[in-house]
């Protein structure tokens, strides 16, 4: 195996430079940032072919035998439609893991793999109590808050629904109806200051404080700044929610204005309609979100489900 050390400004100038030293056949096996903000990132090529001796000392050329087969898995991530660089680091990490703990499973391993690349969190811990939900219009945002609202009545966890959305007023009457129907208080505010304050009396009153924010086109600067407003008024777990099935590249434009803006969670919607989820799993890794679980059905009561290191790689192989 060759290994070199190459450092880039950014990831593309690196992938260039991986492919004019070692080739198209190069791997990612480790990533990170130096002082000056630059990459700093160890590449490698597997040798087609190792040198032996035979019985009276005679040197040999055969073929190399990899330790770790990723055809397979390679297939599966190709199937998902991922960006380049995130499918790459995902193999890259799979093989040093299998090398170093002589692990052989796909699933086994891609559950490694993103236990180590993404975060994972629980929508209803309520260490963070406030929770506020973006997205751009349609991405289901009304209903997953209903669905946390429901799930938190489930488990007892006291809730209050408030809305920031003045654009929108059947956005309000859904949340409101929803509201009604778990018994849980609604309120409306158009400020951020009076989202601030709003904010402030409900954490002593109930476990969970939820705020929905109008849909926006994150490629509208007008439209962004009223979201970044309230992001910027309150202390929160800012989640955005968007359609599993979407375009992988524009997945990716699209979380990188939100996390931009203060998104640091990923919930996905629609996930029971989606057969290839590499656009989750390119946002994830380009942008740093974290997953807080998923809708995976219509139903509200048993609409949103956990999301984890091992579900994830189920997907994927499934």
């Amino acid at each position: 195996m060759r290994i070199k050390k190459i450092t880039a400004p950014d990831m593309p100038t690196a992938l260039s430079l991986i492919r004019e030293s070692l080739g198209p056949d190069a791997v990612i096996i480790s990533e990170e940032h130096n002082a000056k903000g630059e990459l700093e990132l160890t590449i490698a090529l597997e040798e087609a072919e190792e040198i032996s001796f035979d019985k009276e000392d005679r040197a040999e050329v055969r073929q190399a035998r990899w330790k770790y087969d990723d055809e397979a898995l390679r297939e599966s991530l190709e199937y998902h439609t991922l960006l380049d660089v995130v499918k790459d680091r995902i193999l890259a990490r799979c093989r040093k893991i299998s090398a170093e703990e002589n692990i052989r499973d796909d699933k086994e391993l891609l559950s490694r793999c993103f236990a180590q690349m993404f975060k994972f969190h629980d929508v209803l811990d309520c260490k963070q109590p406030v929770k506020m939900f973006m997205g751009v219009p349609g991405s289901g945002k009304s209903t997953a808050i209903a669905k946390v609202a429901t799930q938190a009545k489930i488990q007892k966890l006291s809730a209050c629904i408030i809305s920031t959305d003045n654009v929108r007023a059947g956005a309000n009457s859904q949340l409101q109806a929803f509201a009604d129907i778990l018994e849980t208080n609604f309120r409306f505010v158009k400020s951020p200051r009076g989202l601030y304050d709003m904010v402030e009396d409900a954490k002593q009153k109930y476990a969970l404080v939820l705020i929905d924010t109008p849909g926006i086109n994150p490629f509208l600067q007008e439209e962004v700044e009223k979201v970044s407003l309230m992001t910027e008024a309150v202390r929160a777990d800012m989640i955005l929610t968007m359609d599993a099935g979407k375009n992988t590249m524009e997945a990716v434009e699209v979380a990188d204005v939100f996390a931009e803006i203060g998104a640091n969670y990923l919930l996905p919607t629609r996930l029971d309609l989606t057969r290839r989820i590499g656009a989750l799993l390119s946002v994830a890794g380009c942008c740093e979100l974290g997953f807080c679980g998923a809708s995976v059905s219509s139903s509200i009561a048993k609409g949103l489900s956990e999301v984890d290191s091992l579900s994830l790689a189920k997907l994927v192989l499934s």
